[in-house]
């Protein structure tokens, strides 16, 4: 009896091995192709440790449209601007999902509540019905823009007082400390000082989640993702400490929220946080929730402020890199602008050089070269493939900002290609620093005016130089959850003082 036990026991464990070991390698009927998957971890030795760098090889030997395999989770990748138009825009609604993936539970629990990682649905699309009236309703009479202007003459005092203390200038925390107030006056109803103690602690979470999230790339977290209910029993630390960090940012935000509900004036909201209360105290709906504010605003802080500073800081080394465009943008703003007159968002529309320049800056930068995983909530085809329901697509912007299809000269930093033949802005439908489709980028807006308006300021008051003794920047990136520089100083001139 004991034998037929061991054996029975044996036997269900080595199907179990068996099944598991077959579903991470086995293809589904009329699928992407992709690379041969090993057992149990599927193609994850062909991606790993350099995600970025892996997957763009991969689309160079399997073609515009291809897959992996993780474990038994589907992934297709897509290389070409018309496959993820198809998706994104021509049929958005079957690929509109996000998937279910660790990561994603970790940084916002096992509801996924916020908007980023939400799956799609009627919570979601309550979310983002909610927060689109909030911007048009505080965007009219200028009042959405004036949330950026006001931070202006800030950041430009800023970087004085810095220049004041030392001959070199390193710009990230000129453009985080712009970038994060202008999230806090939206959600929180006001700025801080750039020296207040509570902006630093929000400062200092926000930077800790991103340099957590680089560290998550790890074998041993990859590990904990592929085998089910590993997490409960075992957490890496790269792991845990990102997952202490989301806590610790939650109770930053709970603090917030509290302080809101004691104060608040049902009938003049402030800001987000009181456009949400009462959303929850009017409507009888079950999406809103305290755990769906808290992590809203998580999301608004770590999509709004990462992406923005980033840019910027791009911006600089290719303005230091290009000495011939930062001249030409400086003329048109001292054409338009003068020296004093900071700019509007509606100086824009005078301005098409400088606007076409940081939308080059975007492009080139291409600082999310993976955009955020869909997911598809029914089988559909797609490239004359047939997907699955739970398949993961992955769309790959760096194929399309760097494609000879689409851009004349895709290695080089030209304002250009953004410009017309009568030198007005004109659109580029392969260009999608935002996404697109039904999960487009939410904030968007704000992101386009804090680039102009930060970038503007910058270069109207100041020439960007390189440091003595060095001809060009490093434009090498460093791969983390933004492709980002690596760190430098650069040498400032006035040009108000000039």
């Amino acid at each position: 009896m004991f034998l037929m036990i061991v054996f029975l026991s044996c036997g269900t464990v080595s199907l179990f091995l068996l099944y598991h070991a077959l579903i991470s390698m086995v293809r589904p009927k009329n699928f992407p192709p992709g690379p041969v998957g090993l057992p149990f971890v599927g193609s994850l030795h062909y991606i790993a440790p350099t995600f970025n760098k892996n997957i763009q090889q991969m689309a160079n030997v399997y073609g515009k449209i291809f897959s992996v395999k993780l474990k038994s989770m589907n992934f297709v990748c897509l290389c070409d601007y018309d496959l993820i138009k198809e998706y994104m825009v021509d049929n958005p609604k079957p690929f509109a999902m996000r998937p279910k993936l660790f990561l994603y539970e970790l940084m916002r629990g096992p509801g996924l509540d916020g908007i980023v990682v939400s799956p799609y649905g009627a919570k979601l699309a309550a979310h983002r019905k909610l927060f689109h009236a909030f911007l048009r309703k505080h965007g009219c009479g200028d009042k959405l823009f004036c949330k950026v202007e006001q931070e202006l003459p800030y950041f430009v005092a800023n970087i004085q007082d810095q220049l004041k203390l030392t001959s070199t200038f390193d710009p990230t925390s000129a453009f985080e400390y712009a970038a994060l107030n202008v999230i806090a006056c939206y959600v929180f109803g006001n700025r801080y000082n750039y020296g207040d103690d509570k902006f630093k602690m929000l400062l200092n979470h926000n930077k800790q989640f991103f340099q957590k999230v680089e560290n998550v790339y790890s074998p041993a977290v990859t590990l904990v993702s592929l085998i089910p209910h590993l997490h409960n029993l075992w957490l890496p630390k790269a792991a845990k400490d990102l997952k202490e960090c989301c806590r610790a940012i939650e109770d930053f935000i709970s603090c917030e929220v509290e302080y809101h509900k004691s104060t608040l004036d049902a009938k003049n909201p402030r800001d987000i946080i009181d456009m949400y209360l009462n959303e929850m105290s009017h409507s009888r709906s079950e999406h809103f929730t305290d755990k769906g504010l808290k992590m809203t605003i998580m999301d608004f802080f770590q999509a709004g402020t990462e992406t923005t500073s980033v840019t910027l800081k791009w911006a600089v080394i290719y303005m230091v890199n290009n000495p011939e465009i930062q001249e030409r943008v400086q003329q048109e703003i001292d054409k338009v602008l003068g020296l004093h007159k900071l700019p509007t968002y509606e100086d824009r529309l005078k301005m098409p050089y400088t606007e076409a320049t940081i939308l080059e800056v975007q492009r080139k930068a291409n600082i999310a070269p993976i955009g955020v995983l869909h997911s598809t909530s029914e089988s559909v085809k797609l490239g004359g493939f047939d997907l699955p329901k739970d398949t993961c697509i992955i769309p790959l912007y760096h194929s399309i900002h760097y494609s000879q299809k689409h851009w004349k000269n895709p290695n080089q930093f030209d304002p250009e290609n953004f410009l017309d033949l009568n030198g007005k802005v004109g659109t580029r439908p392969a260009f999608m620093p935002f996404g697109g489709g039904l999960r487009i980028c939410l904030g968007m807006n704000i992101a386009k005016q804090e680039l102009f308006l930060f970038f503007a300021a910058m270069l109207q008051h100041f020439k960007l130089l390189p440091p003595t003794g060095i001809l060009k920047l490093d434009e090498q990136y460093v791969n983390g959850g933004t492709l980002h520089p690596k760190e430098y100083n650069i040498l400032l001139e006035d040009r108000c003082k000039s």
